[in-house]
C-alpha cells in the first residue's frame, strides 16, 4: 500500500510539478514582486528597507533554492526540497514580520510548497509551517495583544484550510489522469499483443491449410509418381519395354497432373490483386488465371461492388479456394463465378457441371471448412446445393466489416446442406 501510495505521489508530482512551465512560475512571482514592491513602499511602516530587503530575499530564495529543485522534479523528498520549503517559510515570516501587508505572499508561495513537495503530507505540512511563520510575522510586526494574535489564527486557518482544499483537489485530478494514463498504456500494450497473437493464429492457420492442400493433392500425385515409377524398373528388368513404354506415359500423365495441382495452389496463394474498390475486375483476373493453370472453362459475370478492402480479400479467396474445389473434386470442364450485391450485402457464387458429392459424407479435406471459417470470420455465411447435375456455393459477405460478434469459426454461418 505504502509502494503505491508512493508511486501516485510521484506521478501527481510530475504531473503538478513539471507539467507547469517554468516561465509561468517566473511569471507569477514577478506579479507578486511587484506587489509586494509596491505595498512594501506604500505601507505605513517606518521599516521599508527592511521590507524591501525581505521581498529581495524571497526572490533569492526563488532563484537560487526553489526553482532549480522544481526544474529537477525528482519525485521524491530530498533533501534539497525540504531546505527550498524551509528558506521560503523563513523568508515568509521575516517579510510579513518587517510589513505586515507583505502576508498576500503566501499567494505564490502556497502553490510553490505543493509543488516542491513529492506528496500531499509533506505539502501539508509544509503549508502548516508557512502559515505559523506568518502568523510569527504578524505578532512581531503588529505587537502582542489578543486581537493581533485573533487576527492572525483567523487569517491564517482560512488560508491553510483554503490551501489544503485547493491542494488536495489538484492531487486528486492528478492522480485519476495519472492512472487513466497508466490503464491507457496498459490497454494499448494488450491491444498490441491480441494483434500479435491474431496474426499468429492466422500465419498458423493458413500455414495449416497449405499443408492440408499439399498432402491432399501434390504429395498423393508425387506418391503415385514414385509408385509407378518402381514398378516400371521392375518391368524394364523383366525386359517388357512395351510395359514400361505404357508405365511411363503413365507416370508422364501423373507428373503433369501434379504440375497443375502445383500451380493452382501457387495461383490460389498469390496476391489477390486489388489495387481499390474493384474487386469484379479482381474476380475476373482470379478466374483467368485459373482457366490458364487447370484447364477449367471459367465463366464471369460480375457487378461492381462496394466494400472496404478487407471485406475485398476475404471475397477474392473465397472465389480461389471454391475455384479450386472444382477443380480437385467435381471433374466439371467448366465453372460459372457470379458476383451481384443484394440486401445490402455481396452475393458470390461459384457452380459447376460436375458430379457432386454427398453432403452428409465425413470430409477429409479443408476446403469447405476453410471457406466456412473465413466467411464466419467477417460475418458471412455460405450455403452448398449439390447433386448429379453438379455443386453450386452461394456466399453472401455483408458490405460492412463485421463487428464485436462472435469470431468463432462456426459463428454467423448459415450452412445449407453441407456440415464439413
Amino acid at each position: 500500500m505504502d509502494d503505491d501510495r508512493d508511486r501516485s505521489d510521484a506521478e501527481w508530482r510530475e504531473l503538478s510539478g513539471t507539467a507547469l512551465s517554468m516561465r509561468w512560475w517566473d511569471a507569477g512571482l514577478a506579479l507578486t514582486t511587484v506587489v509586494l514592491g509596491v505595498l512594501a513602499a506604500t505601507s505605513s511602516s517606518s521599516r521599508v528597507g527592511l521590507s524591501l530587503a525581505a521581498v529581495g530575499a524571497l526572490v533569492l530564495v526563488w532563484s537560487a533554492v526553489a526553482r532549480p529543485v522544481i526544474r529537477r522534479n525528482e519525485g521524491r523528498l530530498s533533501s534539497q526540497a525540504v531546505v527550498a520549503a524551509g528558506a521560503l517559510v523563513v523568508a515568509g515570516g521575516a517579510a510579513v514580520a518587517a510589513t505586515p501587508e507583505l502576508a498576500t505572499l503566501q499567494a505564490f508561495v502556497m502553490p510553490v510548497l505543493w509543488t516542491l513537495m513529492p506528496g500531499p503530507r509533506p505539502a501539508i505540512a509544509a503549508n502548516i509551517a508557512l502559515c505559523l511563520a506568518i502568523s510569527a510575522g504578524f505578532v512581531i510586526g503588529l505587537g502582542w495583544s489578543a486581537d493581533t494574535v485573533a487576527t492572525a489564527v483567523t487569517s491564517e486557518a482560512l488560508s491553510l484550510v483554503f490551501s489544503i482544499a485547493l491542494g488536495l483537489w489538484i492531487t486528486t485530478i492528478a492522480r485519476v489522469g495519472a492512472e487513466r494514463g497508466r490503464l491507457l498504456d496498459e490497454l494499448r500494450d494488450a491491444q498490441a499483443e491480441l494483434a500479435a497473437r491474431s496474426r499468429d493464429i492466422g500465419s498458423s492457420t493458413e500455414r495449416e491449410r497449405l499443408a492440408r492442400e499439399i498432402h491432399d493433392t501434390i504429395a498423393q500425385s508425387l506418391t503415385g509418381v514414385v509408385m509407378l515409377a518402381q514398378s516400371t524398373r521392375g518391368t524394364l528388368e523383366g525386359g517388357d519395354v512395351d510395359g514400361a513404354l505404357a508405365r511411363l506415359g503413365t507416370i508422364e500423365e501423373a507428373a503433369r497432373e501434379a504440375l497443375t495441382e502445383a500451380r493452382t495452389l501457387v495461383a490460389a496463394t498469390a496476391s489477390s490483386g486489388l489495387t481499390g474498390h474493384d474487386v469484379a475486375a479482381a474476380v475476373g483476373r482470379v478466374a483467368e488465371r485459373f482457366r490458364r493453370e487447370s484447364g477449367v472453362d471459367v465463366s464471369v459475370r460480375a457487378e461492381a461492388v462496394d466494400l472496404p478492402r478487407d471485406l475485398q480479400v476475404v471475397l477474392i479467396r473465397v472465389v480461389q479456394e471454391a475455384l479450386a474445389n472444382v477443380r480437385k473434386h467435381s471433374g466439371s470442364p467448366t465453372a460459372r463465378v457470379g458476383l451481384t450485391t443484394r440486401d445490402d450485402a455481396a452475393v458470390l457464387t461459384v457452380a459447376d457441371d460436375g458430379r457432386g458429392f454427398d453432403p452428409h459424407s465425413p470430409s477429409t479435406g479443408f476446403g469447405l471448412i476453410g471457406l466456412r471459417e473465413r466467411l464466419a470470420l467477417a460475418g458471412g455465411s455460405f450455403d452448398v446445393e449439390t447433386g448429379p447435375a453438379g455443386t453450386t456455393i452461394t456466399c453472401r459477405l455483408p458490405r460492412t466489416p463485421a463487428g464485436t460478434g462472435d469470431l468463432r469459426p462456426d459463428a454467423g454461418s448459415t450452412v445449407g446442406a453441407v456440415t464439413a
